[in-house]
Formats: structure tokens, C-alpha cells, sequence
């Protein structure tokens, strides 16, 4: 009896996992629907908005007790000649990013999404997943002491995937090959405007 009860929950897993890997998937994705760069006392910072979908798979994966983990992916493309003197400077790294992580618990019936140690929670799943994709203020790169005269226009590329190494590893083992899992927004241009000093 004690073995039933300490397996039953692995098992209860495993077997919503293999029904959610055998069901037919409806489409699902991530699109960027917004995206402004802005250039404000000497800092570069980005808010943008994408739209998360999640397929069958996803979700009987997330409703299993599978927390997904989000990335949200900045790319600083542009001087080329401002990020290899910042980095040669002091190792300034011209890529940033940000995790968010969606979870289901069952036991308040809620869904949270965090970032870092802060969190929100969420009675639906439609409402985690809007806010999930909205990025508000998120600075990706300070200017250092670069002058305006010698500086030209900054511009980057920013996408959003599921990070699909932070799942357990039985998970990765059976997901070998499958397409569903890939969720992924294309890599998408960023200009910055706004002031600068």
C-alpha cells in the first residue's frame, strides 16, 4: 500500500504525458505583436508584447505539474564598433535575456508566472499566458561613456522561445525529434529612439 501511494503520483505523470505526446496538437506558436526600443538617459531598454499559444501538448504537460520556462532574447546588432569597444572595455556582453516561468498548481487550481523571485498568480490559463508575453521596461544595455557625436543609431533583433533544457530530463529523453515542442517567435528587428545624453 505504501509503494501505491508513493508511485501513484509518477504514474499519474507519466501516463498524462504519453496521452498529451499522443494527441494530435492544434497549432501552436509565439508571434511578436509589438515591440519599441528606447533610448533614455543613457540606457536602452525594450517593452514589447507577444502572443503565446499553447498546443495540447503543452498543456497537459503544464496541468502534469511540468513548469515551462520561457526566454525572452535581445541581440544588440548595431554600431558593431560600440559593442566590441565595450566588451574589449569591459566585458560587456552585447545579448541579454530574461527567463519567465509558467506553473500549474493543482492545489490552489491556479497558474503563476514568474520572473526571477517574484511572481503572480492567475486563476486561468488565458490570463498567465497574456501576461507571460509582455515585456515592460526591460533595460538591455547601458551606454557607458559613449558620446553622442561618435555614436550612430543602436538597433538590435529580440525573440522569445521555450526553453526546452529546463525541462525534466525523462521529458527531454521522449521529446527527442518531436516538432510540437519547439514553440519559437522569429527574430525580429529593433530600433531605438528616445533621448539621449
Amino acid at each position: 500500500m505504501v509503494f501505491i501511494t508513493r508511485c501513484l503520483p509518477r504514474l499519474c505523470l507519466s501516463l498524462v504525458l504519453m496521452v498529451g505526446l499522443c494527441l494530435p496538437a492544434l497549432a501552436g506558436g509565439i508571434q511578436l505583436e509589438e515591440v519599441a526600443g528606447i533610448e533614455n538617459e543613457g540606457r536602452l531598454s525594450i517593452d514589447a508584447r507577444f502572443i503565446v499559444e499553447l498546443d495540447t501538448v503543452h498543456e497537459s504537460a503544464l496541468v502534469a505539474g511540468v513548469p515551462l520556462t520561457f526566454v525572452v532574447e535581445f541581440t544588440l546588432t548595431r554600431p558593431r564598433w560600440y559593442w566590441a569597444w565595450r566588451r574589449m572595455a569591459d566585458w560587456f556582453d552585447p545579448t541579454a535575456r530574461t527567463e519567465y516561468r509558467l506553473s500549474y498548481h493543482p492545489l490552489t487550481r491556479n497558474y503563476r508566472v514568474s520572473v526571477g523571485s517574484l511572481y503572480r498568480s492567475y486563476e486561468t490559463l488565458g490570463e498567465a499566458i497574456r501576461s507571460l508575453g509582455v515585456v515592460r521596461d526591460w533595460q538591455v544595455a547601458e551606454r557607458g561613456s559613449v558620446t553622442r557625436k561618435l555614436d550612430s543609431r543602436f538597433a538590435g533583433e529580440i525573440s522569445m522561445r521555450l526553453d526546452t533544457s529546463q525541462l525534466p530530463r525523462p521529458l527531454q529523453l521522449s521529446m527527442l525529434g518531436e516538432p510540437d515542442w519547439k514553440l519559437q517567435s522569429t527574430l525580429t528587428p529593433v530600433e531605438f529612439f528616445g533621448e539621449s545624453k
